[in-house]
């Protein structure tokens, strides 16, 4: 056990033994394995989200604008189909009278 004297007044202020040392160097380690082991998950985490990135804009954004292209179509086909029966509808009417 060691005794530390700072203001040398002749008693030790305070004491320090091999297991309170071990202990502490043991906590540093977890620490600084904690540190390393977050960091080398924070690293994943980004190339995951990299690849995501690149994925979306290579399938996603394309698919996504071949939708709403086809949604647009859709649209137009709608719109035509429902003046059709528009015009349909003015003919019977005409025709009942």
């Amino acid at each position: 056990m060691a005794k530390f004297d700072i203001n040398n007044d002749g008693k030790a202020d305070f004491s320090v033994s091999v297991p309170q040392i071990i202990t502490i160097l043991a906590m540093f380690a977890s620490i600084i394995g904690s540190y390393y082991t977050l960091n080398a998950r924070v690293d994943a985490v980004e190339t995951a989200a990299k690849k995501l990135k690149e994925n979306e804009q290579k399938y996603t954004w394309p698919n996504q604008r071949k939708t709403e292209e086809e949604v647009r179509m859709l649209e137009i086909e709608l719109k035509a189909f429902m003046k059709d029966i528009e015009y349909l509808r003015r003919d019977v009417d005409t025709k009942r009278r």
